[in-house]
């Protein structure tokens, strides 16, 4: 959920900071240990196969799942990748653009949806098409700060893991990936379409990849959860949001891993760089028409500011440009390897013109302007630019 975070980063800084001098050596502990070193990459969800991968390298199982792609029809015609950013408070850009697009009548069944952080809250009512648009609506205009989290600081002077609880976004997040939702995630899946939201494994300090059309095919009963967890772990800032502990097993053993925020490795994601797509073009006998759509969840030119010289000013905006220009980086690689690929790239993102200022965290008046202009752009027929 990164960027747009900025007013409460550079207050969490400071409390860090003060954290660290009043509670010395307290901390929390987990239920069941880390992975060692020499063993986390052998970590396994119990229960499930080929649900994820390092998202910094192909996945092993890539080449096995071909035959999800042969149920896909439309898949001989054209391949549409839709990649959605991360950006707080300024999803409300990628919610309102989808619905615009919808209502514009040329938005794709797509083959493969990607989600960071706040992406990863839009992704999945992308991934199951235009009847989700009013709920993605009501997620990024109708929320407010009291719908996502409540400031605990206190806690985190006694050695808890972030200064806030976000007890009203997994509400949310339990109303909404129900039984029915996570059986039409399946349904889709099983046509050969692909849904996947990245997270960062704290420990391993490496992006990690969920297939979550493949966790929701399982039929594990413990799908809807896990599905759940991974959407909270992908939009949960470190040291502001909880990180979300998920149960691995090593040799019969359980551990926990620590996952939080994508937006830490990366701010958008399509696939690896070393992935074949014209293996599977040659193996599948097909040529499509591939075309690649990129929603970048926040504004990816300068914005000039003059900063006070306040300690807690200088980190939250250090922090703002460095995630400004991993972003940049990210789409610049991705729109390198697409060109590779084949791919026609198609980008947005919010307007420098867009200048209404942000009062406080989850700013429903602020949302729900910027969602207006995503709608706009959406229906517009200068929605997309070739090149950023």
């Amino acid at each position: 959920m990164l960027p747009r975070f900025t007013l409460l980063v550079s207050r969490v800084v400071v409390m860090i900071l003060l954290v660290q001098f009043l509670a010395g050596c307290a901390t929390k502990s987990r239920q069941f240990s880390a992975p060692e070193g020499r063993d986390y990459t052998r970590a396994v969800i119990s229960g499930y196969t080929h649900i994820r991968y390092w998202g910094d390298q192909r996945a092993s199982y890539a080449d096995t799942t071909i035959h999800r792609l042969k149920e896909n029809r439309l898949l001989r015609k054209r391949v549409d990748i839709l990649a959605l950013s991360g950006g707080a408070e300024d999803g409300a850009y990628g919610a309102g653009f989808v619905k615009g697009w919808s209502e514009r009548g040329n938005r794709p069944e797509f083959t493969m949806v990607t989600g960071i952080s706040t992406g990863a809250l839009i992704a999945p009512f992308a991934f199951l098409g235009p009847e989700y648009d009013d709920v993605l609506k009501r997620l990024f205009t109708q929320s407010s700060r009291k719908n996502i989290f409540v400031l605990t600081p206190f806690t985190a002077l006694f050695g808890g893991a972030s200064v806030t609880d976000t007890a009203p976004l997994r509400r949310i997040l339990k109303e909404q990936i129900d039984d029915a939702f996570v059986a039409a995630l399946a349904r889709e899946g099983r046509k050969g379409r692909i849904l996947q939201i990245g997270t960062t494994n704290l420990d391993a300090q490496r992006p990690v990849i969920w297939e979550i059309t493949e966790i929701a095919k399982s039929g594990h009963p413990d799908a809807k959860r896990l599905i759940q967890q991974i959407m909270l772990a992908s939009a949960s800032i470190p040291g502001v949001f909880p990180p979300v502990l998920i149960d691995v097993m090593i040799d019969g053993e359980k551990h926990q891993e620590l996952h939080v925020d994508g937006g830490v490795t990366q701010q958008i994601f399509v696939y690896p760089y070393d992935f074949d797509v014209r293996w599977y073009e040659r193996t599948l006998g097909i040529r499509p028409k591939k075309n690649l759509w990129l929603i970048r969840n926040t504004k990816i030119t300068p914005e000039y500011k003059a900063v006070d010289l306040w300690l807690s000013d200088i980190a939250g905006r250090s922090v703002s440009t460095l995630i400004k220009y991993q972003g940049r980086d990210n789409l610049k690689n991705i729109v390198s390897v697409a060109k590779r690929d084949g791919f026609r790239v198609h980008i947005t993102h919010v307007p420098a013109s867009f200048d209404l200022p942000l009062e406080d965290m989850f700013d429903k008046k602020y949302m729900r302007a910027l969602y207006q202009v995503g709608y706009e752009k959406g229906r517009s027929e200068s929605a997309w630019y070739a090149d950023f």
